[in-house]
């Protein structure tokens, strides 16, 4: 098991969240550059999670995936985000911030399913 993977995985998936949460209380201006730093923090988890999963069992691999999608969704609403200014950003950072909580579940999931100790395997001719 990859402790590092797991580590930063973890500690990318709190950040992320914790950025969403201050641009959440913020206001629409205020919000953009923490969106920004969130999304940009988002592609970075999805790019370690892509390049980690192939080493993890399927049920670790569903929960990567499902991970994976809520992080490309809250990238795309980051976008949408910061294109649309102080008029129609502030109505979008509580499905941004709701999206981001997915994810840093769905991140933990995983994590927790591939570092769960695995039974030992049957022993041959049993």
């Amino acid at each position: 098991m990859n402790n590092d993977f797991v580590n930063k995985a973890l500690e990318s998936a709190r950040q992320l969240q914790q950025t969403v949460a201050d641009a959440a209380t913020k206001g629409a201006e205020q919000a953009k550059p923490l969106v920004a730093d969130a999304m940009a923090r988002a592609q970075d988890l999805q790019k370690t999670l892509a390049e980690q999963a192939p080493q993890y069992g399927e049920a670790a691999q569903a929960h990567l995936q499902t991970a994976r999608g809520h992080l490309t969704t809250f990238i795309g609403t980051a976008q949408d985000v910061i294109a649309k200014g102080a008029a129609g950003a502030q109505a979008t950072l509580t499905p941004l911030a709701d999206n981001a909580r997915q994810a840093v579940h769905q991140a933990a999931k995983a994590v927790t399913e591939a570092t769960a100790p695995k039974p030992p395997p049957a022993p041959p001719g049993g």
